[in-house]
């Protein structure tokens, strides 16, 4: 009785141990799946990759990589999640002491620097355009990182309650102010033969947009 009683026990073990090998190496398929797509996408651009050929960089069938995305497009998003997360992980930290006008320089400065010193990350992001299958919600719609840009309106916000910041919606100027870091990012990514002025002083001209001059 206690020999059965110890098989059933192994047994019962090895069934839950399982499902665990199973999700662990679901993980680790994912993550080689995104991991060559991103690879391809920065060195050949996303139109000119097919899921074929990012099957084979990451060592599995095209069947069951469509059984991890949906879609090439479906697969970009993951890739934009995993930037945007490191993106206000960043953005955070940096803004998290200081005064509301301390705060908001620091923000937008991580914010261009990341997408300036990534440049293949920025045409990932923002050079290729968001397609909904039938049925399905644009990035926009769909992913929680974009209420994580509120973050700039309550830094906009912060600075005006200290009187550092022009009186105004603060919706409206956080908005604008990050077309301008966008701009800015676009500018130096995308033509970088140009003669830009440095990168602060772009970013100082910016914030003018929404920050008072020292008195």
């Amino acid at each position: 009785m206690a020999s059965q009683t110890g098989d059933a026990q192994a047994g019962a073990g090895r069934g839950r141990g399982r499902p665990r090998r199973s999700i662990d190496r679901e993980q680790e398929v994912r993550a080689r799946v995104i991991d060559a797509a991103r690879g391809l996408f920065a060195l050949e651009g996303f139109a000119a990759v097919s899921m074929r050929r990012i099957a084979a960089q990451a060592g599995c069938s095209t069947m069951s990589l469509y059984g991890y995305f949906r879609s090439k497009n479906d697969l970009l998003r993951h890739i934009w999640e995993d930037f945007f997360a490191e993106l206000f992980a960043r953005i955070e930290r940096a803004a998290g002491e200081g005064s509301g006008e301390q705060r908001l320089r620091r923000a937008c400065a991580v914010y261009v620097d990341y997408w300036c010193d990534h440049p293949e990350r920025y045409r990932m992001v923002y050079l290729n355009q968001d397609q909904a299958e039938p049925g399905e919600q644009l990035y926009v719609e769909a992913s929680p990182i974009v209420e994580r840009f509120d973050l700039f309106r309550r830094l906009v916000q912060a600075a005006q309650a200290e009187g550092a910041a022009h009186v105004g919606d603060p919706q409206l100027l956080g908005e604008a102010l990050l077309c301008s870091l966008l701009g800015i990012c676009h500018s130096l990514v995308t033509i970088p033969e140009y003669p830009w002025k440095p990168r602060a002083r772009l970013l100082d001209a910016a914030l003018a947009q929404v920050l008072k001059a020292p008195a």
